[in-house]
């Protein structure tokens, strides 16, 4: 049986377990830097996918942040016509 594998998350382990807490996957976040994205977008990016995981959002609240989680990955990475 092979051991787990730690990685260095760069985030103190309180930022972890509100991240894991709203599905974040730190094996996403290592896979999109992997792929050639910088570090901090791939973790706004795995945030967001996190956030939709298991459900979308419904309330107001769940809406809001997923928008300000949205919107935070696209400054960095804006759509390009």
């Amino acid at each position: 049986m092979s051991e787990p594998q730690i990685h260095d998350l760069g985030m103190t382990d309180t930022e972890y377990a509100t991240l894991a807490a709203k599905g974040y996957e730190p094996l996403l976040e290592l896979q999109i830097i992997a792929i050639g994205e910088a570090p901090s977008q791939a973790r706004k990016l795995t945030k967001v996918v996190g956030l939709l995981k298991d459900k979308p959002p419904k309330t107001d609240e769940e809406w809001s942040e997923f928008m300000t989680a949205w919107e935070d990955a696209c400054q960095e990475r804006p759509l390009e016509a």
